[in-house]
């Protein structure tokens, strides 16, 4: 009787799910299963299979190929969907979540939209997440983290393993590995609170069927809604993923379909602080306990809808071949983009705000395919492990023309908005296609191992091809052009001293693009050629069974372009970035995880123009960044209690650093109870995010908003119920 009423409920369930694709949930928990790598990059596997877990074990690494984290010559660190989690706050998405790395850093406000990540001091655009190993189906903005299973970080450039990614960002690379069908079938209904009155209301079903269980199917949906600790701001949105997947003795596949849409109003902008006005009207920054927690008026909006489409597939062809082949469409549209960046005027707070409703519409279509071959054999002493493999992807970007009105309001830091004319008018306009980008690239990598595991050395290079076209509004004709190519080098090696202790080298280089010379220049019309950012690194890995630690020195030159003394846009400018980075993760005892770490950094800028910030430090990089997060299984059956410290080390807010912005730490606390609810497993949580309220400033993370700054969110509770059944 009771496994009839749990096929009825399922049947249900999964009928509304077709009709109402609004209103489903995301998942709590995930289960790690058997398989073999599909594709280039994926991340597979647990440090262990009990519940709390909040690291994974293995990485694939692109072309260069898998395996343990500890037993690869990069710095790597895979975090399960327990971490995303216990770190989830709302409009935050993955971002609070990457902070428990303490290699990265991220900008404040309680929003994704205008905040990057910082890995290792260099910049990290959130449009080059890839998803599944695949460049280009992830966007910035509100991105949901409930059909996310894994979360894989790593530290310094390598466009080997990332590939060709959109804003060629060359700090690292974030992976989403997203959730699938586990051996047990799961029927996960949730429902949570976060103040102030924000509601989330979910579903994450899966299930394996057919023959040997080879196909599998999870769904994981939401619906949320509600107001912030911003004061003024409104998130409303849904989603909706599909993951269907097929495996046997020869063959993996799978098929990822996602859906999302969100709208946001009185989203919390950047106060910018001009040149000219500081160290003049305003000369000291102002007291982040005596501000309006929100600069905005509750009518700005940004929203946005968003498509993806993943067909991936690998075939064994032999006892030593294979191949694989992963195809992607995404498609995002902004229907609504009506916001800009207040500006503080003088020490008394006041600050003007002009919002322009012109052009405020925009559509990304987005192709990818990805193909290659595998070849492992054996050389005397040594195993290899060959890839071949070719990469495209293709981005048209249109926008939409239409003048509109402009919004004049003024306000004070201290007391809010004083004058407020309401929302310009933002008409649709014409639609035409502004740009086109196509990246190509070519990969080889060996991966190569002595018999007894003690050596490994990976080697590979990826040649590029950018290829970006800039169209006429009116005529559609090409105005500008873009087309250049470098190789991308990537060398490593590890070496085990021991069973439990190895040292690692790699020397590694991403490839980027640098924004057109300005107007006021001699070769204003010239394009700019791709610029290499290159990492040295050094490191130590110690794996003591249920716990590991990892220990890298590092040094990260990136080159800039600087307008010279005879008025030319040349690059002959240097970010240089080179720390220390220790990590800790695993069971240090029978009852208690541990996550986190420290990075000491130094980021200078060298050979500036006019040598104006040479030596200075790079605006929105601390010196010292650290995090350490705990979970506890107390003595209480079924009760977990977790917690998370983060210090951000003083910065500056400007790139002349006359902004300085002390550091700051905050706190996080949270409790996990399991127990039973009408005969079924169920699971609350409950969740304080900056527990002793601490009102703080923090730095930008974005090259264009040199001296912003970013009000973080206050105390936030958080209350979930999850029932299993």
């Amino acid at each position: 009787m009771k496994q009839m009423k749990k096929k009825q409920l399922t049947a249900a369930i999964m009928t509304a799910l077709m009709t109402v694709s609004t209103s489903a949930y995301a998942a709590e928990k995930t289960e790690t299963m058997d398989s073999y790598e599909l594709a280039p990059v994926d991340v597979a596997g647990q440090r262990t299979t009990e519940t709390g877990t909040m690291t994974a074990e293995t990485a694939s690494l692109g072309a260069l190929g898998g395996g343990n984290v500890l037993e690869t010559p990069v710095n790597v660190i895979s975090y399960t969907d327990e971490t995303l989690k216990k770190s989830f706050v709302p409009t935050r998405g993955f971002l609070n979540a990457a902070t428990n790395n303490p290699s990265v850093m991220v900008g404040g406000a309680s929003t994704d939209n205008n905040v990057e990540l910082q890995i290792r001091g260099i910049e990290f655009n959130t449009h080059d997440v890839l998803l599944d190993g695949v460049p280009g189906m992830i966007m910035m903005q509100n991105q949901p983290t409930n059909y996310i299973g894994r979360m894989e970080i790593i530290a310094g450039p390598n466009a080997v393993i990332s590939g060709i990614g959109l804003q060629q960002s060359a700090s690292g690379f974030v992976n989403f590995v997203p959730k699938k069908a586990e051996k047990k079938p799961n029927l996960d209904l949730t429902e949570s609170y976060a103040s102030s009155h924000y509601f989330t209301h979910g579903i994450d079903w899966g299930q394996r069927f057919g023959r040997d269980n080879a196909w599998g199917v999870r769904i994981n949906a939401e619906t949320y809604s509600g107001s912030t600790t911003m004061t003024g701001e409104d998130l409303r949105g849904r989603d909706l993923y599909v993951n269907i997947d097929h495996e046997d003795a020869k063959s993996k596949s799978s098929f990822l379909y996602g859906y999302d849409t969100s709208t946001h109003h009185g989203m919390p902008e950047v106060l910018r602080i001009s040149n000219a006005n500081w160290g003049t009207n305003v000369t000291h920054l102002p007291s982040a306990n005596s501000v309006v927690k929100n600069f905005m008026p509750r009518w700005a909006l940004i929203s946005h809808s968003h498509r993806v489409y993943l067909l991936q597939h690998e075939q064994k062809l032999g006892s030593h071949l294979s191949a694989y082949m992963k195809a992607g469409i995404m498609h995002r549209d902004w229907p609504g983009y009506i916001t800009s960046k207040p500006w503080l005027r003088n020490d008394a707070g006041d600050y003007t705000l002009s919002i322009d409703g012109s052009s405020t519409m925009g559509k990304t279509d987005r192709r990818v395919f990805m193909t290659g071959i595998k070849y492992d054999f054996t050389s005397g002493i040594l195993d290899h492990t060959l890839t071949l493999g070719y990469d495209y992807l293709s981005q048209h970007g249109r926008s939409n023309y239409a003048p509109g009105t402009t919004s004049n309001l003024t306000g004070n830091i201290y007391q809010g908005l004083i004058t407020d004319p309401g929302a310009p008018l933002a008409p649709e306009g014409q639609w035409y296609v502004g740009s086109k980008t196509n990246y190509r690239s070519v990969v080889l990598t060996d991966s190569i191992a002595t018999k007894d595991g003690r050596l490994k050395f990976v080697a590979g290079v990826r040649h590029q091809t950018i290829h970006t076209r800039s169209l006429s509004r009116t005529t559609g004709a090409e105005t500008k052009s873009y087309e250049k190519s470098a190789n991308t080098p990537t060398f490593g090696a590890l070496y085990k001293l021991s069973p439990r202790t190895a040292i690692y080298a790699n020397y590694a280089e991403s490839l980027g693009t640098v924004s057109s010379p300005p107007s006021t220049v001699v070769n204003k019309d010239d394009v700019m050629p791709p610029v290499k950012t290159k990492q040295y690194e050094l490191g130590a890995k110690w794996d003591m069974g249920s716990w590991a630690s990892t220990l890298s020195l590092f040094r990260i030159n990136q080159p800039t372009a600087i307008v010279n003394a005879s008025n030319y846009y040349v690059m002959d400018g240097m970010t240089r970035s080179q720390g220390i980075e220790w990590n800790l993760f695993g069971r240090i005892a029978p009852h208690l995880n541990i996550m986190g770490g420290f990075m000491i950094l130094n980021a200078e800028y060298e050979r500036t123009q006019g040598g104006l910030k040479d030596g200075k430090q790079a605006f929105g990089t601390p010196q010292f960044n650290a995090t350490l997060a705990l979970d506890w299984e107390t003595k209480v059956k079924g009760l977990n209690v977790y917690g998370r410290m983060h210090h951000f080390g003083t910065s500056y807010a400007d790139s002349l650093n006359r902004i300085e912005v002390p550091a700051w730490t905050r706190f996080d606390l949270g409790a996990q109870y399991k127990t039973e609810a009408f005969g079924c497993p169920a699971t609350l949580n409950f969740m304080i995010y900056n527990v002793f309220n601490k009102m703080y400033w923090s730095t930008t993370t974005v090259k264009w908003s040199d001296g912003g700054l970013m009000l973080n969110p206050g105390r936030t509770y958080m209350l979930s119920a999850t029932i299993s059944l």
